[in-house]
């Protein structure tokens, strides 16, 4: 028997080779069985890779024994990973027969090929069609935070509000910034979340897979729902964020840099509310070099209306300008600064905000102004926004010199420090016709 088996063996290897093949082994972490990289689940590598080997044909007879060997590329070619004997009769019960790639071969990622050979007494062997296996555990982008969302440019001021869904099929599209991730591939994964907290406490709220047409156009879109806008029941500063993960599962290991928008679906009675003052400015309305700005500008929030209360959250919004007249804005000077109402400033009747520090909010402003607003977010969810308030700084001397840190302001100059709340608001009012106006012209 055993001479028939091995006259039976050496015919089958002396025809062509791509008849002599054995069946290819089946690898069940393989993701997509039509992947002819099979790449594999990540954490495979922590557990080893199982290999499901097929019945071959004339297997051992009575009194005979079939060695299956595996393979792995990532080895020495002539050294298996694993054997195992098959006493004839072989049961074909026991097949597919599973072997296991330890995971000490799977620390290095990189394409791999897993084969088996089976081996007779007659010390024939057959070897099997090769299966390729890749290993890829590399977070997405190599775990390099990634940058923040786009908000839509037709979101006014990132406020996300009834109308605004109404008219955009109750969502918000959000864009991956351009160029795209490092290492983007076709059926990366981006999911997105949606939280007042950052880094988020809440779950996915959206996900979708990269396409290469995305990835060639670098346009990647992800879509924020309307029903996880409204799901926390409250209005106020929420944050996007998101994480990659590769086809394989391995993800970023951090949430890339946030996107601030605010909700405002929930408005406060009695409409807008008044602008912020500057209590420090002059009764022109302006902050110089006596009024040492950099050590920062107050912004005051004055309760109006009996609408502020304990705890209530104000989150007020800055940004410097070129010119006097809130035109032309500075890039980098932008700021947004939240405070917390206390039972203090219940008492006074207001809440100073200090915008600082000096840089990046202030120094670029050299001779030109900056606006500030708020939005009040209650405790109950409610939420209302301010009037823009403008205050126009100037850091030149009278020699042409710019004041900064470390220099003696001067308190003589064009601009006349005190004077009367009457005429500050007056001179406030000017400016916001100005404003109202185009902002033509700037103010002197």
């Amino acid at each position: 028997m055993a001479r028939d088996r091995k006259a039976q063996s050496v015919t089958r290897r002396t025809g062509e080779v791509s008849r002599a093949l054995l069946a290819m082994p089946h690898v069940p972490a393989i993701i997509d069985p039509d992947d002819p990289d099979g790449l594999v689940s990540t954490g495979t590598q922590n557990n080893g890779l199982e290999v499901l080997v097929p019945l071959w044909p004339l297997t051992a007879a009575a009194g005979d024994t079939d060695r299956l060997d595996l393979f792995w590329s990532g080895e020495s070619s002539d050294t298996p990973v694993a054997t195992a004997d098959f006493p004839g009769p072989v049961d074909p019960a026991r097949f597919p027969f599973s072997l296991t790639v330890d995971k000490n071969s799977l620390q290095s990622d990189g394409q791999y090929q897993v084969w088996y050979t089976v081996t007779t007494d007659a010390n024939d062997t057959a070897p099997s069609e090769r299966r390729t296996v890749t290993l890829d555990t590399r977070p997405p982008s190599y775990n390099q935070q990634l940058m923040p969302l786009l908000l839509p440019n037709d979101l006014v001021g990132g406020v996300i509000n009834e109308a605004y869904l109404a008219s955009h099929g109750d969502q918000v599209e959000l864009r991956l910034p351009s160029p795209v991730y490092l290492d983007a591939k076709d059926g990366d994964v981006v999911d997105l979340y949606w939280s007042q907290n950052n880094p988020p406490t809440t779950s996915v709220v959206a996900s979708v897979t990269v396409t290469q047409a995305q990835i060639d156009a670098a346009d990647i879109r992800v879509r924020l729902p309307g029903g996880a806008v409204r799901a926390p029941d409250r209005d106020g500063v929420f944050y996007a964020t998101y994480k990659v993960r590769y086809r394989a599962g391995n993800e970023t290991d951090s949430f890339s840099r946030e996107t601030p928008a605010t909700v405002a679906l929930k408005p406060l009675p009695g409409g807008d509310l008044p602008e912020p003052q500057f209590p420090g400015a002059d009764i022109y309305g302006y902050i110089n070099c006596s009024h040492e700005p950099w050590n920062g500008i107050v912004v005051r929030i004055e309760f109006v209306r009996n609408l502020f209360e304990y705890q209530d959250q104000i989150t007020l919004y800055w940004q410097g300008y070129r010119r006097l007249n809130g035109v032309d804005p500075i890039a980098g000077t932008e700021g947004v600064f939240a405070r917390t109402v206390t039972a203090q400033n219940l008492t006074d009747g207001y809440l100073d905000v200090v915008v600082e520090p000096f840089i990046p909010h202030i120094k670029p402003i050299i001779e030109g102004s900056a606006l500030a607003s708020y939005r009040l977010t209650k405790v109950s969810g409610q939420s209302g926004a301010s009037y823009e308030g403008l205050v126009k700084i100037s850091r030149k001397l009278p020699s042409g010199e710019i004041c900064g840190p470390g220099m003696e302001a001067l308190r003589s100059g064009s601009s006349i420090a005190g004077g009367c709340k009457a005429c500050r608001k007056f001179s406030r009012f000017i400016a916001r016709v100005l404003q109202r106006l185009g902002r033509g012209g700037e103010g002197q």
